[in-house]
């Protein structure tokens, strides 16, 4: 319990799993904390599927980024040879003059992504689920597709059991206090001493760091799969029927996947219920499903049946971009979370950057942007 680890890294969810893959490279001495069991069911990575796309409408920002997380990806597929990622195509559907086409197409523009501009009646022709009003338009991006996050998650952990990485699993972290030169970590279970800590803790990461007062919101995100009944059901096959982000109302959006054998995914994108990690009602009332199987009914050519849903939370700061940077005056402590809804297509290029960042090498991309300092500038 003594010794002393030159990297703890609290949280094996998406960014710590991937923080853990490359760190364990290194030689690094690390130790691994997360409260449960990676992957679990508690936090904001599980549900089976997980979109990747290029062609940002967030922010072209982003963009860099997720080239470099394409490329980590499929590394990571090579060096386990297992299938994390299926290329479906998406779509990003609205009006013209709507954030998520307009977006889109700026992202796609200035980085000469491989897309092209559908319109309503183009849409349907090409894919026979979809049912766009008139006046609808959709950016097709070629490369977009699903990574199955439980066994990202999975796969990263188990290539970094190494002699050189311990694993404490199923224990909570209490309290961290930063020295000079090392972190002091109280957990349920006991006390370690690290040189540098990773807390990559998603939506318990403002129970860490109480004092920094986080201007996070928790959000309560449900996830939906219903059955075709009555349609086409091949148009809905991952060969069909692409991901898709659809602003069907101005700033309202729902988002889909292909039928992978339980049905269609679909969920409402950021306009979930207040919550706490620790105190998120997991139950899911007859009304949400009746909310979501309207919009599939009204959008999708199909008649549909509801087969189950789950429950995640979307950690979200103000203006919906990321944390990573070091606590203030302290860069033994990195903050890397939380995410706001879109982060776990990045987590392997972010892994990369933590590695980077605790090996004091040259970072591949410019992280200023994802900086503590914004929340308190004026005060």
């Amino acid at each position: 319990m003594n010794s002393i680890y030159d990297v703890a890294i609290i949280g094996a969810g998406a960014m710590g799993s991937a923080a853990v893959y490359h760190i364990s490279k290194t030689g690094k001495k690390i130790l691994v904390l997360d409260k449960y069991f990676p992957p679990h069911q508690f936090g904001s990575s599980h549900g089976q599927s997980r979109i990747i796309r290029e062609a940002y409408f967030e922010s072209p920002i982003y963009v860099p980024l997720v080239q470099q997380s394409y490329g980590l990806w499929q590394q990571l597929e090579r060096e386990s040879g297992k299938k994390l990622f299926l290329k479906t195509g998406g779509l990003m559907v609205g009006k013209k003059d709507q954030r998520v086409f307009q977006g889109a197409s700026a992202s796609a523009s200035r980085f000469n992504i491989n897309c092209e501009y559908l319109d309503s009646a183009e849409i349907r022709k090409r894919y026979p689920a979809f049912q766009p009003p008139e006046d609808s338009v959709a950016l097709a991006e070629r490369n977009a597709g699903i990574l199955f996050p439980e066994e990202c998650i999975k796969t990263q952990l188990e290539l970094s059991r190494k002699p050189n990485v311990t694993f404490q699993f199923n224990e909570a972290v209490i309290k961290l206090k930063g020295t000079a030169d090392s972190v002091e970590i109280k957990t349920d279970k006991g006390s370690y001493t690290a040189k540098k800590v990773i807390a990559s803790a998603g939506a318990w990461i403002g129970n860490l760091f109480p004092e920094l007062k986080l201007p996070l919101e928790i959000k309560r995100q449900v996830l939906f799969w219903f059955k075709v009944i009555e349609g086409a059901t091949e148009n809905f096959t991952p060969d069909h029927f692409p991901i898709f982000i659809w602003e069907y109302e101005k700033n309202k959006m729902f988002y889909g996947f292909p039928d992978l054998g339980d049905g269609i995914k679909i969920a409402i994108h950021q306009r979930g219920k207040l919550t706490t990690a620790d105190t998120i009602d997991r139950t899911v009332s007859k009304e949400e499903s009746n909310d979501l199987w309207e919009l599939v009914e009204k959008y999708l050519d199909a008649k549909v049946k509801f087969n189950y849903s789950s429950v995640c939370m979307y950690t979200n700061t103000p203006d919906e971009d990321f944390i990573i940077d070091f606590y203030p005056e302290n860069r033994n402590i990195i903050i890397a979370s939380p995410c706001s809804g879109h982060g776990f297509k990045f987590s392997s290029a972010i892994g990369k950057i933590l590695c980077d960042l605790v090996t004091d090498s040259v970072l591949s991309f410019d992280i200023s942007v994802f900086g503590l300092s914004r929340f308190y500038r004026g005060h």
